[in-house]
């Protein structure tokens, strides 16, 4: 059996709501991970670390301690941020391993 035409008008016009939608939702969440990221300096220090984590200290000290973690090496206990968040998304299983 076909569909009438107007409900399949109708079909397409809520797919066409529902992925406005999906794409506004999208678009916000890339805006505010991207004011959250670029709020914190160029270099974080462990306090920035514990926030951004949203993990305890000893935590940080375990995710510091790895090697694989992106560090300063002409001063102790600094974190490139652009660096640290893009450690973030490509270790996110390693962070549960620590937690």
């Amino acid at each position: 059996m076909e569909t009438p035409t107007l409900l399949r008008g109708l079909d397409e016009q809520y797919l066409v709501q529902k992925f406005e939608t999906l794409i506004q939702q999208a678009f916000e969440r890339g805006i505010e991970e991207g004011q959250k990221r670029f709020t914190y300096p160029p270099v974080l220090r462990r306090e920035h670390l514990k926030e951004i984590l949203s993990v305890a200290y000893p935590t940080v000290d375990k995710l510091t301690r790895d090697p694989s973690f992106p560090r300063l090496t002409a001063i102790s206990a600094r974190y490139p941020r652009d660096a640290v968040f893009k450690w973030i998304e490509e270790n996110t299983v390693m962070i549960e391993k620590y937690t």
